[in-house]
C-alpha cells in the first residue's frame, strides 16, 4: 500500500493567503479533505481522528498544487491516509490523516467494510 493512488489538482486562491502573503495552514487542511474523499469516496460513515501536517515550503496567491494520497494503514476501524502536497517541484507539506468508521445514530466506532477494504488494497 506504498503508491501513490490519488492525486488531485488545486490552485492557491488569494483568499487562501494570510497577512504575510503564504497559503494559511487551515487551507492545507481543506486540501487534504478533498483528497479524503477521493480516496474514500464519501465522508459520511467516519469521523475524522486525527491530521498531522509538517509544512515544508511556502505556498502562494497563484500557485498550482499537487495533493498526492495514499493508504498507508487500514485497521478494523480505522484507516491511515499518508499525504503529500507538492508545488513547483518541491515537497511543501507531508500529512497524515486517521478516519475512522462510524455510526452517526449510534455515536460510536464501528468496523470498516469490506467495500471499503477493497477500494483502499
Amino acid at each position: 500500500m506504498s503508491d501513490w493512488r490519488w492525486f488531485r489538482t488545486e490552485r492557491v486562491r488569494f483568499g487562501d493567503c494570510d497577512p504575510m502573503g503564504h497559503l494559511n495552514n487551515a487551507v492545507y487542511s481543506t486540501f487534504l479533505e478533498e483528497s479524503r474523499i477521493e480516496a474514500v469516496g464519501d465522508l459520511a460513515d467516519f469521523i475524522l481522528g486525527r491530521v498531522e501536517i509538517d509544512f515544508r515550503a511556502e505556498l502562494h496567491a497563484g500557485d498550482e498544487v499537487e495533493v498526492r494520497t495514499r493508504c498507508s494503514r487500514i485497521g478494523t476501524k480505522s484507516l491511515e491516509l499518508e499525504h503529500e502536497i507538492h508545488s513547483k517541484g518541491r515537497l511543501a507539506a507531508e500529512a497524515k490523516s486517521v478516519l475512522v468508521g462510524f455510526d452517526y445514530a449510534k455515536g460510536e466506532s464501528v468496523p470498516l467494510s469490506d467495500e471499503l477494504r477493497d477500494r483502499l488494497a
